[in-house]
């Protein structure tokens, strides 16, 4: 579809990671053409993650702070065995208390997480409209607009435009007026929304002499904005190989929850049972999310676990915490470093 202006939160946002992600990009290109917004996605997280790496270091070194305490938040709880209100806030008290004793916070784990969604969303945008934020793309768009305009009869560019972007722009976009068909920053909007399908009607109806010069800059934009075969600003889906994104992500987010449980011990049933379920619903959500979400918002957050998998893998490493279940025996794996 063809997208509204971002609002008032996701657009600062946006605004600022489209800066970056356009610095990261020219020098990408300036290596290779091919998979360059890709490979941009991928260093953008990376050098993201690395700044957040004193929080997430934070976040584990809480999480094992937690882990120690275990026993002693079991045997508060023991000592509380009611359910009613009075019980229930004496024991949290004790709890926290405990906690400010040994200068441990229990919320610091959200933190990075907290500072990742909105970089998720923005990246979301940006993704779905990254002609306005990748300058060497946005010029690509401008120079397909204006070839359209120019080289296409009038009466036929009209015609055909009406006729395929229409069913693609929103009521309220058209009955305000906000598509005109002959300035180049509404129709860079349009062709945006373009799949295979909408490209081969304009393919079929350029006249032939122009053609292959139209079909020249359509290869430029593609070699940008396609990474393996995917195109990164539109849908995952279900189908080959986007359908790889939300595997990808169910996968690592598999993963990422269970080296993360091994810091954390339940210290009852019903905390075991959440911790299981985390463990379930975060990869599940994040399989559905992805089907649905620009590809690219797929690398980001696939290249953000890995990441994580292996800060988490080292660590629990270093606190001597089996990385592998135990019927995986690799020594060089699961030795604690001396």
């Amino acid at each position: 579809m063809v997208q509204n202006e971002p609002g008032v939160i996701i657009g600062p946002i946006a605004m600022v990671f489209g800066f970056i992600i356009d610095f990261i990009f020219e020098i990408v290109h300036s290596f290779t053409i091919y998979h360059s917004l890709g490979l941009s996605i991928i260093l953008l997280t990376i050098i993201v993650r690395t700044m957040m790496l004193p929080l997430g270091l934070k976040q584990q070194k809480s999480m094992m702070a937690m882990q120690k305490l275990a026993p002693e938040i079991a045997k508060i709880k023991k000592k509380y065995p009611e359910k009613d209100k009075d019980s229930q806030q004496k024991m949290n008290a004790e709890i926290q208390k405990l906690y400010a004793d040994n200068k441990v916070n229990p919320l610091s784990g959200c933190l990075p997480l907290l500072i990742q969604m909105p970089m998720f969303f923005g990246l979301s945008f940006i993704m779905n409209q990254s002609y306005l934020y990748v300058s060497r793309l946005g010029n690509l768009y401008s120079q397909v607009s204006t070839y359209l305009i120019n080289y296409m009869p009038h009466a036929d560019y009209i015609r055909t435009m009406n006729e395929i972007a229409i069913p693609l722009t929103p009521q309220r976009m058209i009955d305000d007026g906000a598509i005109n068909l002959t300035v180049i920053s509404d129709v860079n909007r349009v062709i945006n929304a373009f799949g295979s399908e909408q490209w081969q009607v304009i393919f079929d109806r350029m006249p032939t002499q122009y053609l292959q010069g139209l079909l020249n800059l359509i290869q430029d934009k593609n070699a940008i904005e396609i990474f393996f075969g995917m195109a990164l600003t539109e849908a995952s889906g279900l189908m080959w190989p986007g359908i790889m994104i939300p595997i990808l992500a169910v996968a690592s987010a598999v993963l990422t929850s269970y080296l993360t449980s091994k810091m954390s011990v339940a210290t009852d049933d019903k905390a075991k049972a959440q911790q299981k379920m985390m463990m379930v619903v975060m990869p599940v959500m994040m399989g559905v999310m992805t089907i649905g979400l620009p590809a690219g918002v797929g690398i980001f957050w696939i290249t953000s676990s890995v990441y994580q998998i292996g800060q988490q893998a080292v660590l629990n490493k270093k606190a001597g915490i089996s990385i592998l279940p135990k019927w995986i025996n690799l020594p060089f794996l699961n030795k604690k470093e001396e």
